[in-house]
């Protein structure tokens, strides 16, 4: 096996190019900009999103040599991944409306009495559950199916869609059958041994967040007082999905989290078995009758639906292939070209929509399926369509403008250079300590595009050039990028918007959510950079 640090020893910090602290100011202003309005709270999430690409396509046009051409392209670039994303909003706002009509207030009262205390079904609803969504249909489905279900167990809608946020971060990196690990691997030209290496790395990171991602979500839901409650929970699940999912991603990492995933769903059952049939938390000690059992066993319905479709696309290679390959919708762009020698090549078919294998097609697909279901069953009436599909559309017209906006700063902060520039700017100045910067590379990626697998496209390259320059080991700068990704993907506004979106939040939720989850990613992001650290210099 090739050692993992040449033999010369690790090069000077000099190596890396530096950036002149001004241009490296002007390129961060856009996040920064984002960042305290959607903290500051006053301002519909649509402003702050107009207010951000105004100021970063001036930056852009004015300090980064990108052309009218550029900026637009750029924007339009950003517009169609805002287009991509409400093809998951829309159809996941269209499952809620359904799941709602039928009994989600049943299905929360149901849930509220599988384990014997509250936090514990918090935690399987925050924790296990979207962990496990993640590894099938990712790009923010998971938070838009376990905030409603939060919010249906009485939790408030803006700790319903941080809870989740943090709950399920861990599983972003191998979930969606692996999309972000795998464009980690193949834009820093990673060869076979050294994509196992990479594997193996990010499972550790991932597994020390995994961990804490659990303790966190209890102790967000109940302070030290929920941690007694929840301890049984939280030293048999947690490892469990730890370790399955790094054992997985040795053999096959697109199905890692969604192994581990499941391994945490079938231990919280086998829990309950070994307790002999919980005794309902308290808040749930009110017989349920049948009847409303039936409506909860109806509600859980489009999400069942929804996993056996994702896992019937996507488990056979076969079918996975072609349904990434076939039937793929997206526009082409024209090459660009800013300052600094920054060159974007023209492309064909951008960021295609898989129309067979996008997860707003299952989630299409379960939303008809559990209406023929409920027809055959009797729960489907006649004229329930109109409701649905009047509340579904309501929540999307508030939503849609915030992704797109919010999606087409991404694209003029990447065409311009201006992402690149924030990346070497810090690498130059972390010098030989850079391994501590490469998670908040990968956190900033995705926090400003709201996407683990688009932060990986930006910054995978240049965590691999510096790895190189600086002798530290590739496979370990992209983990702690990887983990880095997931962290900054439980900041990002467009995740944010998209949860609040499921749950009807108002247009100052954003900033509360925010709010909530910032010292809990801030944990999660120490432990990261601990771990890339002290994994770099165990190799050296």
């Amino acid at each position: 096996m090739r050692p993992l640090f040449p033999t010369a020893g690790p090069a000077p910090a000099a190596s890396v190019p530096g950036v002149p602290v001004g241009h490296w100011l002007l390129a961060v202003s856009p996040v920064v900009v984002l960042l305290l309005l959607v903290l500051w709270g006053r301002l519909p999430m649509w402003v702050n999103a107009v207010v951000t690409v105004a100021w970063a396509s001036l930056v852009a046009w004015s300090s980064f040599g990108a052309g009218t051409a550029t900026v637009l392209v750029g924007l339009g670039k950003g517009a169609w991944v805002g287009v991509w994303i409400l093809y998951v909003i829309g159809p996941a706002l269209l499952v809620h409306h359904l799941a709602s009509s039928v009994g989600m207030t049943a299905l929360g009262r149901v849930l509220a009495g599988i384990l014997p205390t509250r936090t514990e079904n918090v935690l399987l609803l925050a924790w296990v559950l979207p962990s496990f969504i993640q590894g099938v249909s990712g790009f923010g489905t998971p938070i838009a199916v376990a905030a409603p279900l939060l919010v249906a167990l009485g939790v408030g809608r803006t700790r319903a869609v941080a809870l989740p946020l943090v709950g399920y971060h861990w599983a972003v990196g191998f979930g969606s059958m692996g999309s972000s690990f795998y464009m980690g691997a193949l834009t820093a030209h990673l060869d076979g041994s050294e994509t196992a290496e990479y594997a193996a790395a990010a499972a550790l990171a991932l597994g020390v967040n995994c961990l804490l991602s659990g303790l966190l979500v209890a102790l967000m839901s109940g302070g030290r007082s929920a941690l007694r409650e929840a301890w049984p929970m939280l030293v048999t699940v947690g490892p469990a999905m730890a370790l399955v999912q790094a054992a997985v991603v040795r053999v096959e990492p697109g199905i890692g989290a969604l192994c581990g995933g499941a391994a945490g769903v079938a231990v919280v059952f086998l829990l309950r078995r070994l307790r002999g049939g919980s005794a309902p938390a308290p808040e749930a000690r009110d017989e349920v009758v049948p009847e409303e059992r039936g409506r909860a066993r109806a509600a859980v319905v489009p999400y069942v639906l929804l996993a056996a479709v994702a896992l019937a696309v996507f488990l056979p290679p076969p079918v996975r292939a072609w349904a990434k390959g076939h039937l793929l919708l997206g526009p082409s762009f024209p090459a660009t070209s800013a300052a600094d020698g920054v060159r974007t090549a023209a492309v064909d078919t951008y960021n295609p929509i898989a129309v067979v294998g996008h997860p707003g097609t299952f989630l299409l697909v379960a939303c008809l399926g559990s209406v023929l279901v409920w027809r055959w069953g009797g729960r489907w009436p006649h004229g329930s369509w109109g409701p649905v599909w009047r509340g579904a559309l309501r929540q999307l017209r508030k939503s849609s403008p915030s992704v797109v906006l919010l999606a087409s700063v991404a694209g003029v902060l990447v065409d311009s250079g201006m992402v690149t520039t924030v990346a070497r700017g810090a690498a130059a100045a972390a010098g030989s300590a850079y391994p501590a910067v490469a998670p908040l590379v990968g956190a900033l990626g995705s926090f400003v595009t709201g996407s683990t697998t688009s932060s990986n496209a930006l910054f995978s390259a240049l965590q691999a050039e510096v790895a190189t320059l600086t002798g530290a080991p590739r496979a370990d700068l992209l983990a702690g990028q990887l983990a880095g990704g997931n962290i900054g993907n439980s900041l990002a506004p467009v995740v944010i918007v998209l949860g609040l979106s499921a749950v009807g939040g108002d247009r100052s939720s954003a900033g509360r959510v925010l709010r909530t989850t910032l010292l809990p990613a801030a944990v999660l992001l120490a432990a990261t950079v601990a771990v890339t650290s002290a994994v770099v210099a165990l190799h050296a």
